[in-house]
Order: C-alpha cells, then sequence, then structure tokens
C-alpha cells in the first residue's frame, strides 16, 4: 500500500483502520529493507502470521516484526505507534 505525505486525519482513518491493516503495513516497510537470521544471518524468510514474525528458511528461527526497530521492548498496539 502507498502511503501519501502528508496525511490528514481521515485520511490515516482509511490507510489504518485497524490494528492488522497497521501490522500488515508495517510488515511491508520491515520487507523493504530485509530481515536477516540473528542465528544464522540467512536472508531467506517466511511469514508466521499466527505468531506475528518472520521464520527463517534455514533453521527455522523466528524473528519477531517488532525486533530490531523502535518497536522491539513495547507493548502497545501498531495502531498507537502509528
Amino acid at each position: 500500500m502507498q502511503v501519501k505525505n502528508p496525511m490528514n486525519l481521515l485520511d490515516f482513518s482509511s490507510y489504518f483502520p485497524n490494528e492488522e491493516s497497521c501490522i500488515e503495513h508495517f510488515k511491508s516497510q520491515r520487507e523493504k529493507v530485509g530481515i536477516c537470521c540473528k542465528k544464522c544471518n540467512n536472508k531467506t524468510h517466511y511469514w508466521k502470521k499466527d505468531k506475528v514474525a518472520f521464520q527463517c528458511k534455514k533453521c527455522g528461527y523466528r524473528t519477531a516484526l517488532r525486533s530490531g526497530t523502535v518497536l522491539e521492548n513495547s507493548h502497545l498496539p501498531y495502531l498507537h505507534w502509528y
């Protein structure tokens, strides 16, 4: 999803109506940067929607969506961060 800048509150509500839409957008941004496994340094992963995490295709290590970001130790919902 392409998000325009600047965005007013009504635009924000249409782009991000719920927590799932924020997670999906955050996930797409993480995928653009790339995910590197902390255990084996592999760069190929698949998405575990039930765990909100990426799982390494080589060793199976899971990387949480928030891991390595400013959201890492936060328990706030993604919608609050957005």
